[in-house]
């Protein structure tokens, strides 16, 4: 009979969980916000396509997308006052002007034939990028203490991938000749170097800082 008076760990032999995570409330209450913010644009944008496109099956599933992002930025907004009692506005931001550019960029295709264009920024660089982020965070912060944020970047990941699936698959259907083939490809780059410049969507360290090996003294290298 195992002496009931014996000090125990905190969490059972098979969990082995870590308290401490790699974000202060501070850190995790910015990217939230950056979350938030970036949610809602993308629910803005999707919604003004909606009524614009005129293919019926990209409208539809823009239309349940949109759903998407707007459920995605109610659950970081109720997240933020949970992680920190301060000013959510303040908080509701993107990370730097560059985010910004990339989001005005992003929408800038207005023209009906260009959903193209319009497809390729969100479901090829957009999300991407947010599905990097959001699994970055969730593999680094602590799953006890901040556990309300872990099961929040799980339902939102479930959908990221899943809208990223259904707009690759609509990218794929649409595309028709090689000339289009190359619209998608310089759509893609163009994107791609503004979403570079600003870090990702939380800004710089978006997906963490890269560990870089040591460099290896070249005095003490043998010469093959």
């Amino acid at each position: 009979m195992a002496d009931p008076k014996r000090p125990r760990a905190a969490f059972t032999p098979w969990d082995r969980r870590e308290l401490p995570g790699a974000f202060t409330v501070e850190e995790s209450a910015k990217r939230v916000g950056h979350y938030k913010w970036i949610e809602m644009r993308t629910f803005e944008v999707l919604g003004g396509w909606v009524a614009t496109v005129p293919e019926l099956d990209v409208k539809l599933r823009l239309g349940t997308h949109t759903y998407h992002h707007a459920w995605h930025a109610e659950l970081w907004h109720k997240r933020l006052p949970e992680l920190r009692e301060m000013n959510q506005e303040r908080l509701n931001v993107p990370p730097n002007d560059e985010l910004v550019a990339f989001v005005d960029a992003m929408t800038e295709p207005e023209a009906p034939e260009l959903t193209i264009e319009k497809l390729v920024g969100v479901y090829r660089v957009l999300i991407p990028h947010k599905i990097a982020a959001y699994t970055y965070h969730l593999n680094n912060t602590s799953t006890i203490t901040d556990a309300p944020t872990v099961r929040s970047l799980k339902f939102a990941l479930a959908d990221e991938f899943e809208d990223w699936r259904d707009g690759e698959m609509l990218i794929q259907s649409l595309i028709e000749t090689p000339e289009e083939v190359q619209r998608a490809a310089d759509r893609q780059a163009e994107l791609e170097k503004l979403l570079l410049a600003a870090g990702g969507i939380a800004g710089p360290g978006s997906i963490g800082t890269p560990v870089l090996a040591p460099i290896e003294n070249e005095s003490e290298q043998v010469p093959s």
